[in-house]
């Protein structure tokens, strides 16, 4: 009985943002907040919430004041977690070319800010095997990957909401079976999200961590199809923590530290998919040895939360080499007693 009351005060808020919201992380005001107040109505009370909202979305979505566009992209965002897909299907077929365009037209970058978050929630909540209505399709998938992978360029807080997008979009194919739709872009998506971690710009806005937990998900969700191009990807993470260990006998700080934790998961995750068939697991043994000195090296070091990450993939490369671990326990136990300590 609310609804009709709450609803268009709610929407009224989101047209109150901030000049400077997106660059700073922790930042939080009334437009935040109306967003995240609608989002829990839409949970509660389901499809109710979308006629309510879309008359909001459709006057202003197209509007010259780029709040406008903003408030409507962040209405349609926040709404789509709750409703049923069959209420949701037929409107985000429409919006998502229109969102495509935003990501790559729009002058302004709050706007493309929200527009790739969107795009993030479309793929979450409406995309993967679960759908009976496919939301990508062979026609769209295709630009849909260009226009994330050009986003991924842009100002580091929107390049890091096209990562998550892009996350959400490869995990909605874990359950694809023997071939993944993303196959034939896996190259080109994991050549760009390398490319995100070496920006200049890339400790702003978190987007070097979120193009590393991203290449992870891609991995982590890929087909035996990519498989080769997964075992190319472990020279270069090697060489990319190798590098870390030894910028950091030059200049200790806690940034090396940073980026060697998600450089030993990244390595977790590709020893977990390589080493879970035949075939590559052969061809990761070769790279072993190696792998683990780096890791050693990584414990030599003093970062207390890159052991953790540390273990994990040790843990992983146990489990993958199996009784050819053993070999690495006179080196390997001084640290493993040390954690337990």
């Amino acid at each position: 009985q609310a609804l009709p009351a709450l609803v268009p005060m709610l929407l009224e808020t989101l047209l109150k943002q901030e000049e400077d919201q997106d660059q700073d992380e922790g930042a939080w005001n009334i437009a935040m907040a109306g967003g995240t107040c609608l989002g829990l109505v839409a949970r509660t009370v389901g499809d109710d919430i979308v006629p309510l909202v879309m008359p909001f979305i459709e006057e202003n979505i197209t509007k010259p004041d780029w709040r406008q566009r903003e408030a409507a992209t962040y209405a349609f965002g926040s709404i789509l977690e709750g409703p049923s897909p069959d209420k949701l299907t037929t409107i985000v077929n429409v919006a998502l070319n229109f969102m495509l365009t935003a990501l790559t037209k729009d002058p302004n970058s709050h706007v493309k800010d929200t527009t790739a978050w969107t795009l993030g929630r479309i793929f979450e909540f409406l995309h993967g095997s679960a759908m009976e209505t496919p939301i990508i399709t062979p026609t769209n998938c295709q630009q849909i990957i260009t226009v994330l992978l050009q986003a991924m360029k842009d100002t580091p807080n929107v390049a890091e909401k096209a990562c998550g997008a892009l996350y959400f979009l490869a995990q909605g194919y874990e359950d694809v079976g023997s071939s993944s739709p993303l196959t034939p872009y896996f190259q080109e998506i994991v050549q760009s999200l390398l490319t995100v971690t070496h920006r200049e710009d890339a400790g702003e806005s978190r987007l070097r961590t979120a193009a590393y937990e991203t290449l992870n998900e891609v991995v982590r969700c890929s087909t035996d199809e990519t498989a080769p191009l997964v075992v190319q990807l472990v020279p270069v993470i090697m060489m990319e923590l190798h590098k870390t260990l030894e910028s950091q006998q030059l200049s200790p700080d806690g940034k090396q530290g940073e980026l060697q934790g998600l450089l030993c998961g990244c390595l977790q995750v590709i020893i977990q998919k390589l080493g879970s068939s035949e075939p590559t697991r052969g061809v990761l043994l070769q790279y072993a040895d190696q792998i683990m000195q780096l890791f050693l090296g990584v414990f030599a070091c003093r970062s207390a939360t890159v052991h953790e990450e540390a273990m994990l993939a040790i843990g992983a490369l146990a489990y993958a080499t199996g009784p050819e671990f053993a070999k690495y326990m006179n080196q390997f136990y001084k640290y493993l007693e040390m954690g337990l300590q």
